[in-house]
């Protein structure tokens, strides 16, 4: 009787060793990545009716499969106990989820200009980065990159950063693209303390240039300044210009690179 005791012990403790190893974990095909969700699963047979989950971070379930979100980086050790049949097993798997790529980025802007200069700010050269400008135009990748808007507003651009693990981070910041100045189409050099002047403002410390041209070309005016510029009517030789229309160009001396030039004509009548 002792001896077939012993047996019996032997064939039920080589099942469950045979059990423990037949049987395993999935933690899902996603990514493991802080945030991410996490699906895990098991390849129990039929029978097995209790599950117990340690996720190894103070979570626990009793449901056959677990989705979980771990909210920081580090190795955990998830355990699954099981029955069937009064009969127990136990299953282990270690994963290790990955701290997200977080990496800022800031945006070169100078008055008027609608061209911006947006650079990561990040020295890691397996990182891959993609732009959301906030308007229509497609994504661009790149550590720097240069976008153009078309039209003024309030813009938010994303900057998606993903790491060689397939984790990835956005940051998020609003940039703003002012109207052109407005520049005046006419004006009274006659002295009566009304619309006397043509006037441009330069802003944030742009330094523009303003040059008027009459009808057959020559330049009559030439200025630069870094707050307002004004031209009063006079021509290089201090003499009132005739009533007529003049030809202008802004364009900027100091202060940004991509500004679009502006042009136009302006009419001086008395």
């Amino acid at each position: 009787m002792k001896r077939v005791s012993i047996l019996l012990m032997a064939i039920v403790l080589g099942y469950t060793a045979s059990a423990q190893s037949q049987y395993n974990i999935s933690a899902g095909s996603g990514k493991q990545c802080v945030g991410e969700e996490i699906t895990f699963s098991h390849d129990l047979p039929n029978g097995y009716d209790t599950f117990n989950w340690d996720l190894g971070d103070g979570t626990t379930s009793t449901e056959s499969t677990v989705k979980h979100q771990y909210a920081e980086a580090g190795t955990y050790d998830i355990v699954l106990n099981s029955s069937r049949g009064g009969e127990g097993i136990k299953l282990t798997l270690s994963v290790t989820i990955n701290a997200l790529p977080e990496v800022d980025f800031k945006i070169d802007t100078t008055a008027q200009r609608k061209v911006f200069i947006f650079k990561a700010e990040s020295n890691v050269s397996s990182y891959k980065y993609k732009w959301d400008f906030g308007d229509d135009k497609p994504d661009t990748t790149g550590l720097e990159v240069v976008h153009k808007y078309e039209a003024p507003g309030t813009y938010e651009v994303k900057l998606i950063t993903s790491d060689e693990k397939g984790c990835s981070s956005t940051a998020t910041l609003e940039t703003t693209v002012k109207p052109d100045n407005k520049v005046p189409n006419v004006f009274t050099p006659n002295g009566d303390g009304q619309n006397d002047f043509f006037m441009i403002t330069a802003t944030n410390g742009s330094k523009l240039k303003l040059e008027v041209f009459n009808r057959w070309g020559y330049k009559i005016f030439s200025r630069t300044g870094t707050e307002n510029i004004v031209w009063d009517g006079y021509n290089p030789q201090g003499t009132l210009v005739s009533p007529g229309t003049y030809f202008y160009t802004i364009t900027v001396e100091e202060g940004s690179t991509d500004y679009d030039p502006l042009n136009g004509y302006i009419t001086v009548y008395y």
